[in-house]
């Protein structure tokens, strides 16, 4: 059986969406089902990643590649009157790994969605952001045989948000391979200065407001460490700049950006602890990849966190 497969947040990027692609297809050629793949990445954005960082080097998975906006996918494929199943080769089922939903002309379709945050007005994304995402998820909804969730909590939002069956909705809990195959057997050395780490886009529903805060309260009382983040900007990110900027703690943060998983590995395993207020998660990575490098996580306890933490936290 061919397996056409939304390829493009692999390839260009690094977290949330595109590290799942990345995994799965990882797994997909670990189990000798490369030669059934068709890879389907038509992006403007030049590939991020080779194809050994992607995990597909020296495998047979057909990677079908145009440089083209994504926006213009849906007028060709409406001009040559094919799907995007016909341009992978052909296949007999096509996932759709992000909420930007392509005809398929003849496969059956199965879809993975992450979250319904999309669907509250929290004020986590921009409005006419999350009112497209809401609409493309519920088609997905309704096209696909079978549609794939992080965690139980995504599949009764799923349910209920967006009209799902739930005997269509499958559990799929994600994994940490991409964090343990940089550890290294010796381990890491022991960092110079003791931190604290979050590691996630800097957003409104990341809360780190609440967390400067916190962090801002336990220096005050001696706390030696400096608290490390490791993560894009985000929507929002703006008045956590601004109030960090004002913060009496200001140099004892350093925020660094995104960073490749072979660093996420090392500032998770040389953290002394992992700090994480999120206000709502599909499934919440960050606090599992810290626990596999064997680092304690103090964690929200909202949305998904207890299916995903456990006791562990």
């Amino acid at each position: 059986m061919r397996v056409g497969l939304d390829y493009r947040p692999a390839l260009v990027n690094r977290e949330g969406i595109g590290r799942y692609t990345r995994e799965l297809v990882r797994a997909f050629v670990d189990i000798g089902f490369d030669s059934s793949l068709g890879l389907f990445g038509y992006t403007l954005a030049g590939a991020r990643f080779g194809r050994e960082e992607l995990g597909v080097h020296g495998s047979r998975a057909e990677l079908v590649r145009l440089r083209m906006p994504s926006r213009w996918i849906p007028w060709m494929l409406d001009k040559l009157g094919k799907g995007v199943d016909d341009l992978v080769g052909g296949c007999a089922v096509y996932h759709h790994t992000q909420p930007n939903l392509l005809h398929v002309r003849e496969a059956r379709e199965v879809a993975t969605i992450f979250d319904c945050i999309y669907t509250i007005d929290a004020g986590y994304m921009d409005p006419e952001a999350a009112a497209r995402m809401t609409a493309v998820a519920k088609a997905m909804v309704q096209r696909a045989t079978r549609i794939l969730v992080p965690t139980e909590f995504v599949g009764a939002e799923v349910v209920m948000s967006l009209g799902a069956h739930p005997g269509r909705v499958t559990v799929t809990s994600l994994g940490c391979d991409h964090i343990v195959r940089h550890l290294p057997p010796e381990g890491f050395p022991k960092a110079k200065e003791p931190f604290l780490l979050t590691v996630s886009r800097v957003d409104a529903r990341k809360n780190h407001l609440r967390m400067l805060a916190a962090f801002e309260r336990i220096v005050k009382e001696g706390f030696p460490h400096r608290w490390v983040i490791a993560g894009p900007r985000g929507y929002g990110s703006e008045i956590f700049e601004a109030e960090l900027e004002r913060s009496p703690v200001k140099d004892r943060v350093q925020w660094l950006g995104a960073a490749s998983e072979a660093e996420l590995a090392r500032l998770y395993s040389q953290a002394d602890v992992f700090m994480w207020a999120s206000l709502n998660e599909g499934f919440g990575l960050p606090p599992l990849e810290s626990m596999a490098c064997g680092t304690p996580v103090v964690t929200s306890c909202v949305t998904s966190m207890p299916e995903v933490c456990g006791d562990a936290a």
